[in-house]
């Protein structure tokens, strides 16, 4: 009689299509493109710029605390301020992302929304961000409607 062997494990071409097939699936999951994320941070900060933005505006057009309201960015910061100067008094403070806000080619200047009606009484209209990889706009008109 012979000895029966009870065969355990994987052969060697077992071994190598699996090798194979977690190869081509690395493969596939290297070629992904990593600025999606890039794409999303910046869309995120554009999204807290405009929020900023539509705040100071919604509290000078309720004329809170009888006065002008603003935005700028300072030292980490969006600033929305009261009156026409950054930063002015009873400032909120929001983090900004700094890789992006202090990018060199984001260019953020101070806005000033006029109480009661809400328009834009600055002279810029333009707020760009930038990282590396994508630039996006935001800009506000004389009536201080927000694009972005």
């Amino acid at each position: 009689m012979t000895p029966y062997y009870n065969q355990r494990g994987m052969t060697l071409i077992e071994i190598l299509l699996v090798v194979g097939i977690l190869g081509l699936i690395l493969a596939f999951g290297m070629t992904v493109n990593f600025s999606a994320f890039t794409t999303g941070t910046l869309q995120g900060e554009e999204s807290k710029i405009v929020s900023a933005l539509e705040r100071a505006r919604s509290h000078a057009m309720a004329n809170m605390n009888q006065t002008t309201y603003g935005v700028c960015y300072n030292v980490g910061n969006y600033v929305i301020f009261q009156g026409d100067t950054c930063p002015g008094t009873g400032s909120e403070l929001i983090s900004a992302n700094t890789n992006i806000a202090e990018h060199s080619g984001t260019v953020f200047p101070t806005f000033v929304f006029d109480q009661l009606s809400g328009n834009e009484i600055t002279s810029e209209d333009t707020i760009i961000i930038e990282d590396d990889i994508k630039t996006e706009t935001i800009t506000i008109n004389n009536e201080g409607i927000i694009n972005w």
